[in-house]
């Protein structure tokens, strides 16, 4: 990075036109204009005085000063920036406890820093350099109190320019919340529909009897809910007196044995027709064939027998449907 430069706003122009002036008491022209050999050219030139000011000739880009826009971070904005010798610290926050506006009285500055009782302290100073240890003391209990004052003064100060910057800006922003709209903003604001400025939501008129309809709803299907439940425990009541509890793995295998089984059709009693179960077409009789299905559908059948057991096996079925409505349980 090429080093700064100064900019033209820092240096007087009044040291780029030394030549200038010097060429007006002298006739000779300027040395660039001169038709003469260079070791002439250095010859007639005179010296020029030992200055701290740069000499910034016409033809150079910095001759004329632009300003910088803000914020700018070109060589040449930083070139104006001046450097800082020091800043302020930012003190110890010292007044942070709820007494801390004892800190600069007299009682606490004697607690902190207080004086010497000794008898050997009383008495008057036998050397210079005990002298000067006492008026080092004395300098140091000096210096604490007046920091401690100053300290408490300027966080007055603060506190008091802290609050009332707050207090307008709150005052400021309450009222521009709370100002009417002006007279320019009313006349040229565009036309609104009333009823699309009113966005609020009116209550409805019949929601007591929608709420009342909705928990009538909610009470029956809880009561649904509730019989089927009901239902579900008659049945498992039902299902648990044909046999016994299955309570370890020996019962489990024993009861899929006897419902899956390749022989589990021998448990299951005799047939309608009470004869002996041998396969299980016997308990539930032989697949329906496609003219057996047209034939039920039609209600032509010219097997009695088997008509007869259809219908009292569906005239069963149906008894024990109405008695189990009736009675409101489940039945064997």
């Amino acid at each position: 990075m090429p080093p700064l430069r100064p900019r033209p706003a820092l240096l007087p122009r009044s040291s780029c036109c030394i030549s200038s002036s010097s060429s007006s008491s002298n006739p000779t022209p300027r040395a660039f204009f001169s038709s003469s050999t260079p070791t002439q050219q250095r010859q007639q030139q005179p010296k020029p005085k030992q200055t701290h000011r740069q000499i910034i000739p016409p033809e150079s880009p910095l001759f004329i000063n632009v300003p910088n826009p803000p914020q700018d971070q070109s060589i040449e904005a930083q070139r104006e920036l001046k450097p800082i010798k020091g800043h302020l610290p930012t003190p110890r926050a010292i007044f942070r406890h709820r007494d801390a506006h004892l800190k600069p009285t007299a009682g606490f500055l004697s607690r902190s820093a207080p004086q010497p009782t000794s008898a050997k302290a009383q008495l008057a100073a036998g050397s210079e350099i005990q002298a000067w240890k006492r008026r080092m003391a004395a300098g140091r209990r000096e210096n604490l109190g007046e920091g401690l004052r100053e300290l408490w003064a300027r966080k007055q100060t603060l506190d008091a320019r802290r609050a009332h910057d707050r207090a307008a800006k709150l005052a400021a922003n309450r009222a521009a919340a709370t100002a009417p709209e002006r007279e320019d903003e009313r006349l040229t604001r565009a036309t609104v529909n009333a009823k699309t400025l009113a966005t609020a939501v009116q209550p409805d008129p019949e929601r007591f009897e929608r709420a009342l309809a909705s928990r009538a709803v909610t009470d029956a299907v809880a009561a649904e809910k509730s019989e089927r439940r009901r239902d579900a425990i008659q049945e498992l009541y039902m299902s648990a007196r044909r046999g016994p509890f299955i309570v370890d793995e020996g019962g489990l295998e024993a009861a899929v044995e006897r419902e899956f089984g390749e022989d589990g059709h021998r448990f299951r009693g005799r047939s309608p027709t009470n004869q002996p179960i041998v396969s299980v077409w016997d308990l539930e009789g032989s697949p329906d064939t496609v003219g057996d299905m047209l034939r039920e559908v039609s209600g032509r059948d010219g097997r009695v027998l088997v008509d007869l057991t259809t219908q009292r096996s569906k005239t069963e079925k149906r008894q024990k449907r109405v008695a189990e409505e009736l009675t409101g349980g489940k039945m064997d």
